[in-house]
C-alpha cells in the first residue's frame, strides 16, 4: 500500500515533443496554411481581374483611335478613298466602282489587310503619313493605284488638314502614271523645297558647305 502511494506520487514525464505536438497546435497549423491559401487566391483574383480590365481598356482605346479620333487611321482612310473614288482622272482609269485595300494579297481578305500608316514630326507640326491600294471592283485588268495619302495637324489642336493625296498607277507591276487628287500649294513648296536640298546634298563635294564645285579642289574635301 505505502509503495503504491509513493508511486502516485510522481507524476508521469512526457517528452517535449508530446506535450507540444498536441491537436491545438495542428489547428493553429492548419489554419496559417488556411490564410496563406486565402491570401494567394485574392492575389491572384485581383491579378486577373487587372489583367481584364487592361486588355479591355486597351480595345477600347485602339478602337476610339481607329475609328473615332479625328486623326484615327480609318476614318482618314474612308474620307481620303472618296475624294479618290471621286476624282474624274481615277475613274476614268479604274471605273465607276473602286475598291481599296491595304497590302496586296492573293487572298479573298484583302479588305481587312491593315492600312499602313506612321506618324512622324516635321518641322515642328505633327503628321500622318498612309498608304494603301485601289483597284476596279469588276476585272482589275492588272491595273492597280497605290494611295499615298499626307495630312498635318492644323494650328488648332485636334483638326487634322489633308496635305496630299497622291495615286500610282501601276499596270503589271510597273508606274504608268501619277495622279494628283488632291494637292495643296503649300504642300508643293514643301515638295520643292525638299527636291531642290535633296539635289544640292548629291551635287555638293564632300565637306563643301557652299555647295559650289570649287570645293573640290581643297585636298581636305578628297576621299581617303
Amino acid at each position: 500500500m505505502l509503495a503504491r502511494q509513493s508511486l502516485s506520487r510522481f507524476r508521469v514525464y512526457r517528452p517535449l515533443a508530446a506535450r507540444t505536438l498536441g491537436v491545438p497546435h495542428v489547428q493553429r497549423r492548419t489554419k496559417v496554411t488556411g490564410r496563406v491559401a486565402q491570401v494567394a487566391g485574392t492575389a491572384g483574383n485581383v491579378l486577373l481581374i487587372g489583367s481584364i480590365v487592361t486588355m479591355f481598356g486597351y480595345i477600347a482605346y485602339t478602337l476610339y483611335d481607329n475609328l473615332l479620333a479625328e486623326n484615327g487611321v480609318t476614318r482618314v482612310y474612308n474620307e481620303s478613298l472618296d475624294l479618290v473614288r471621286a476624282s474624274p482622272d481615277i475613274r476614268s482609269i479604274f471605273g465607276s466602282s473602286i475598291r481599296g485595300f491595304g497590302e496586296p494579297t492573293h487572298g479573298q481578305r484583302q479588305r481587312q489587310r491593315a492600312i499602313a500608316h506612321r506618324e512622324y514630326m516635321d518641322n515642328g507640326q505633327k503628321r500622318l503619313a498612309l498608304q494603301y491600294n485601289v483597284e476596279a471592283s469588276r476585272d482589275p485588268q492588272g491595273v492597280r493605284g497605290v494611295v499615298r495619302v499626307d495630312m498635318g495637324e492644323a494650328k488648332k489642336l485636334g483638326t487634322w488638314d489633308f496635305n496630299s493625296i497622291v495615286v500610282d498607277v501601276y499596270r503589271d507591276n510597273k508606274v504608268q502614271k501619277t495622279v494628283d487628287v488632291l494637292v495643296t500649294n503649300e504642300y508643293k513648296r514643301e515638295s520643292q523645297k525638299s527636291e531642290k536640298e535633296q539635289r544640292n546634298r548629291v551635287f555638293a563635294p564632300r565637306g563643301n558647305v557652299d555647295g559650289s564645285w570649287f570645293g573640290i579642289l581643297r585636298t581636305d574635301n578628297w576621299r581617303k
